[in-house]
């Protein structure tokens, strides 16, 4: 059976987020045996986020995409466990070559394995890295419950790697320490960060007025689409949306766009740049809201499009730019902090071809 469902809305990228979203679905399918996918047959493969620092992709929620089940159910338990363990990856190279007890301060213990205690603390943080749907769930007995099965799970598997002596090999040795070395500096960054003074109003308002580019939202518009498979098609619903047929009822009987016709066809915002040239052409030609167009080919199909909404170019005022602001001069301060860390260290670059930065001039 297949159980593929793909959208066919006319983009050219993938809708923000999904990178962490697909890789999940990924290990999902193959903790479940469950063939699902993410797709959208997109022009190009740069994330959306990536055209403008100030737009933010406010489509559908990928997690919300319905997706045809096949006859095996998925249980809770399986998608928590492969949550987990796809998160926790990191973590799974964390285990110190030589083990030493732990105490965990101020939190109660909930189970002890091979002299290891997993403490309450331990479930907070491994369902933090769930999905918010399970995060709020976090004093269900029933979900800490699994959470810890997962974690004495993981932890008799460390042990025995280690009874087998894997932490010697010197592979996996300096992955070891590589993966100490991140949680320090992931550490040292926190302790530095919270002690880096807050930028004044001067300094704020200065950076402002000199990346003022930076804080230009672009022309976006609101729309909505019902694909069709012929122009013979398209223009028979075009037909019974100008003789009053409600237009979110016509998509969800007819368009080929599975990811949006439960929606109404709603493509939500978005700027130039994201959608292909004939469909962006199209719905950025139009004048009001409301208005639909005539059908419109693309690689896709044809196209009916109704404009919802529009919004000029414009740009954040200084007030609601301040945040970011700030936190973009923290993090210069904290740049050049270890810029200074670096050269103190006294680094030697041993291979010349990696001397200077990339865009770096020559000498």
């Amino acid at each position: 059976m297949n159980t593929k469902q793909h959208s066919m809305a006319p983009c050219r990228a993938q809708p923000c987020g999904t990178d962490h979203f697909s890789s999940l679905l990924r290990y999902y399918s193959l903790m479940c045996n469950k063939d699902m996918s993410l797709a959208m047959p997109c022009r190009d493969k740069k994330m959306i986020s990536s055209l403008h620092p100030n737009f933010m992709f406010t489509g559908p929620d990928p997690m919300q995409i319905p997706f045809r089940r096949s006859r095996r159910t998925t249980s809770l338990p399986c998608l928590l466990i492969s949550a987990i363990l796809l998160i926790s990856t990191a973590a799974c190279q964390q285990q110190p070559a030589a083990p030493k007890p732990a105490t965990m301060p101020a939190s109660p213990a909930a189970a002890i394995i091979g002299g290891t205690t997993i403490y309450e603390a331990d479930i907070d943080s491994a369902i933090q890295a769930l999905p918010e749907s399970l995060q709020v769930q976090r004093n269900e007995p029933q979900l800490r419950a699994r959470v810890l099965h997962v974690l004495l799970r993981r932890q008799a598997l460390s042990q025995q790697a280690i009874d087998l002596h894997l932490d010697e090999d010197p592979l996996i040795h300096h992955r070891i320490s590589k993966a100490r070395d991140d949680i320090l500096i992931e550490s040292l960054q926190q302790w530095k960060m919270h002690r880096i003074p807050e930028p004044d109003e001067a300094a704020i308002s200065a950076y402002y007025q000199t990346h003022l580019p930076e804080f230009t939202i672009p022309e976006q518009v609101h729309a909505r689409h019902i694909l069709l498979g012929s122009e013979k098609q398209a223009d028979d619903v075009l037909k019974a949306l100008r003789k009053g047929k409600d237009f979110a009822t016509l998509a969800a009987e007819f368009s080929r766009d599975d990811g949006t016709k439960s929606l109404g066809g709603d493509l939500n915002w978005f700027p130039r740049g994201v959608m292909v040239n004939e469909f962006e052409d199209a719905v950025f030609a139009m004048k009001n809201p409301g208005d639909i167009s005539a059908p419109v080919k693309t690689p896709f199909g044809w196209h009916i499009i109704e404009l919802i909404g529009k919004r000029p170019t414009s740009r954040q005022s200084l007030p609601e730019a301040k945040g970011d602001i700030a936190a973009i001069l923290k993090q210069q301060a904290m740049s050049a902090w270890v810029d200074g860390l670096t050269e103190t260290a006294g680094a030697q670059i041993l291979n010349l071809q990696y001397s200077r930065m990339p865009g770096e001039q020559a000498p």
